[in-house]
């Protein structure tokens, strides 16, 4: 049976949808009309002789057909992707210098690894890996500190540099395993642990809580996700968290349980992050790259134990 003649972007288009389950949603992450996004998904469906969604539902659902083609084609383009990202990393041999920022959610299961790449491929160039935290990183490369920087996106006040959109992380809650109470209700004694409310993280949940006019009392906070995990973990508290930060603090997921927000889900998005001047097909090489790795050694590995997550803690493309 001979390959249909489809473009990437047809498959990239599916891909999208499926997992928001809306032609809107997925034409915003695309960077594309609602019409080509659904023209690309009937297209696909026109070649194949199937039906890949029941849009008799909102959000819009796979049927059978959809999710065997969803399952194929995520292992195909995942390939690609990654095939695509390793023959343009070597674009950067002639890079002179570069300073790269990393918030702590990839301190142990990114940055070592793409250290080692970038150090083999780039033998001529001054290199600098650090960590960051995501309110600080504009400033740092406004002032030359950094070139890029792997973050999550700020909410505004960004239109003079670049983004790469890599992945959404939804917010989740974490609490002891074994834990049946109602967290967000009256039923629990245990207190709400929250991140610093001068970080990004901290006054996203914060926006979040006051907009479902949800109060909590103030006991404690802490910088940063390890240290929510361990208490946690100790049966001593429960938390919003997302499942990169979860991924921080996986020596504790024995003792730990994950669950979904009862009210409407948010989520933050994380993005390479890069100055204007700085050169874009460099940026849009590393982006190519991360996205790679975190889909291969975060994202995949929590959705298999989390299936739950499947829908909400997805890769992105380029906007």
């Amino acid at each position: 049976m001979p390959l249909p003649k489809l473009s990437l972007q047809v498959l990239e288009a599916f891909e999208q949808v499926a997992h928001s389950g809306s032609v809107q949603t997925a034409a915003t992450e695309m960077g594309l009309s609602i019409s080509t996004v659904s023209h690309h998904v009937a297209r696909l469906e026109e070649e194949l002789g199937v039906k890949l969604l029941d849009r008799s539902t909102r959000p819009f659902a796979l049927t059978r057909e959809g999710r065997d083609a969803l399952h194929h084609l995520k292992l195909g383009l995942q390939h690609l992707r990654q095939a695509t990202s390793e023959t343009g990393i070597a674009g950067l041999l002639g890079t002179r210098s570069l300073k790269i920022g990393f918030v702590e959610d990839f301190e142990s299961n990114l940055a070592p690894e793409l250290a080692v790449m970038l150090a083999g491929r780039m033998p001529k160039a001054k290199l600098s890996i650090s960590n960051v935290l995501s309110h600080a990183a504009p400033d740092l490369l406004r002032r030359g500190e950094l070139d890029l920087a792997i973050a999550s996106t700020p909410i505004s006040g960004v239109q003079d540099l670049s983004l790469y959109p890599l992945v959404r992380d939804p917010f989740i809650m974490v609490g002891p395993r074994g834990e049946t109470a109602d967290l967000l209700g009256d039923q629990s004694k245990l207190p709400f642990l929250r991140f610093n409310p001068t970080h990004q993280i901290g006054r996203q949940v914060e926006a979040h809580l006051s907009r479902h006019r949800i109060t909590l009392p103030e006991r404690y906070n802490f910088d940063t996700v390890q240290s929510i995990m361990a208490v946690v973990a100790n049966g001593d508290g429960w938390s919003i968290i997302t499942p990169l930060g979860y991924a921080r603090g996986l020596r504790f997921e024995n003792r730990v349980q994950l669950r979904p927000l009862p009210v409407a889900p948010f989520a933050r998005r994380i993005s390479l992050i890069a100055r204007t001047d700085f050169d874009a097909q460099t940026s849009q090489t590393i982006a190519a790259l991360v996205r790679a790795r975190i889909h291969r050694v975060i994202v995949d590995p929590i959705v298999d134990v989390h299936p739950w997550l499947d829908d909400a803690f997805t890769m992105l493309g380029d906007a």
